[in-house]
């Protein structure tokens, strides 16, 4: 499992789709040497299950990026030619903020917006597909 784990990019170990959760709670036996030995599972469609979820799984916030920060990371990877303009033009040509999509959501002050990591690999993909057009020659 660790070599699974340690093998993952911090993006996919980031994502929900591979969240795996256990709890685990002490089952008291008749016989102290009964105690804590079994293990019961819960199956995920089941109300127990849903009333474990609502009292011990806390949705944990997503890593968020500011437009800022994911054109420093763009420039990083070697597209020093994407800056804020561009930002701006791709999310609002694929309306990523849309909260149905799960980019992003409003930040935490007025009139700001906060990226997931799931927008950075979309930008990411973008500036890989249009390389030309953001790496500058003396960056090549």
């Amino acid at each position: 499992m660790d070599a699974f784990h340690n093998g993952l990019t911090p993006e996919e170990q980031a994502d929900q789709n591979f969240a795996y959760r256990v709890i685990f709670v002490p089952k008291l036996g008749a016989r102290a040497s009964n105690s804590d030995l079994a293990i019961e599972f819960v199956k995920s469609d089941t109300d127990e299950a849903r009333e474990l979820n609502r009292v011990f799984l806390k949705e944990v916030d997503k890593r968020r990026y500011t437009a800022t920060e994911i054109v420093k990371i763009m420039q990083a990877d070697g597209y020093s030619l994407f800056g804020l303009s561009q930002h701006s033009a791709l999310w609002k040509e694929r309306n990523a903020k849309d909260p149905a999509k799960g980019f992003g959501r409003l930040g935490d002050y007025k009139n700001t917006w906060v990226w997931y990591d799931s927008w950075v690999t979309q930008v990411r993909a973008h500036c890989q597909a249009h390389a030309e057009q953001y790496r500058s020659a003396v960056s090549s």
